[in-house]
């Protein structure tokens, strides 16, 4: 470093801040001293880089340097489902925030908190150089600061620019899962329910899984009917019951359990539900676990790792993190066998089929 500081004509601390890229040393100077360090060939060690980036969290040159940021931008009156997961996703960051040395403190981002620039502001300030990004209510989101200074990561892929380093789900992973498990209890018409916003919030993996599964199967008995709306309609999706006859609907949509609850008194028997996104609110249901407070921590995993290695900003070559989730067995998708077993009784108890009815 000593040599670097001789080449660039300035003191060894202005390397060291420039390096790290820190704020309060000008643009200008910061590049000229890491072109220097490039052309003579510079490098990190990078055990010292993160014994020195635990020492400067102990001991932060500004006040809040051991904190990362954990925006969030969904509104009070989000969904128990949406709730459950982002509690998820919160607790995981927190731990492993933790685990490193850190503080996560939450900020909101939209309507109810800051705007995206006074937020950059806020940190700026507060010496906040880590940040995570929840996911946003709408796909497709942006933001339009430049975010030079900050180390940054997203969770999942509601946030579509900039390209962020990112941790998700595996939703291939994740569908492919949900159709190896329930094919191991018999079901062959296993369908799928999902509108075109959360095809969208799964970067289109669940409907490109299935269409695969179709093709894969063509020839096996197998089958995957497909309903696929811009909205969750009830009679549309009766219709699409009556016709394509699944044995099992997979699916995350809020309207498809209660339509499934009435499939007996409508004369379609006993149709099994299994969920692709579990909350603790959905207890006893059969589905994919997608082990949100992981994604979480790996969210924070990424914001630190660039903290130790100096680097800000916009990444060049962003990486995605593939979490995988689990399979949970529930007594929602007990088999066709079972179901059908069950269907029967209830049809031939009046009294039970209008209670299933409601």
């Amino acid at each position: 470093m000593k040599h670097v500081a001789q080449a660039a004509g300035v003191s060894v601390m202005t390397v060291s801040l420039s390096l790290r890229h820190d704020p309060s040393i000008p643009a200008t100077t910061r590049e000229r001293v890491c072109a220097v360090a490039a052309k003579i060939g510079y490098q990190r060690n990078p055990l010292v880089s993160v014994l020195m980036a635990g020492l400067r969290g102990r001991h932060p040159r500004g006040r809040d340097a051991h904190v990362i940021a954990y925006v969030e931008s969904y509104a009070a009156n989000a969904t128990r489902q949406q709730q459950g997961t982002l509690l998820r996703f919160r607790d995981g960051a927190t731990a492993c925030a933790a685990r490193q040395g850190y503080k996560l403190q939450i900020f909101q981002l939209g309507d109810n908190g800051l705007t995206e620039a006074r937020l950059e502001q806020v940190l700026t300030a507060r010496g906040i150089r880590g940040v995570v990004f929840a996911p946003f209510p709408q796909t497709g989101s942006t933001l339009t600061q430049r975010w030079e200074n900050h180390a940054l990561a997203a969770l999942g892929f509601s946030l579509a620019q900039p390209p962020l380093h990112r941790a998700v789900n595996h939703q291939v992973h994740s569908i492919r899962l949900a159709l190896t498990e329930l094919s191991k209890v018999g079901y062959r018409r296993i369908g799928l329910v999902m509108t075109r916003h959360e095809n969208a919030r799964v970067e289109r993996n669940w409907l490109s899984s299935i269409l695969l599964a179709q093709h894969e199967h063509a020839e096996t008995g197998y089958t995957f009917p497909l309903f696929f709306e811009e909205k969750i309609d009830r009679r549309r999706l009766i219709a699409w019951l009556r016709r394509d006859r699944p044995e099992i609907v997979v699916s995350t949509e809020q309207g498809v359990p209660a339509v499934l609850r009435r499939t007996v008194a409508l004369g379609l028997g006993r149709i099994g539900f299994a969920h692709m996104h579990l909350t603790p609110d959905l207890e006893g249901c059969s589905g994919v676990d997608q082990n949100n407070e992981r994604v979480g921590a790996a969210a924070v995993d990424l914001v630190v790792e660039q903290l130790h290695g100096n680097s800000y900003g916009i990444p060049e070559n962003p990486k995605t993190v593939l979490i995988e989730g689990r399979w949970i067995v529930g007594c929602t998708a007990p088999g066709p066998v079972s179901a059908a077993a069950k269907g029967r009784r209830l049809q031939k108890t009046p009294a039970a089929a209008r209670a299933a009815a409601h």
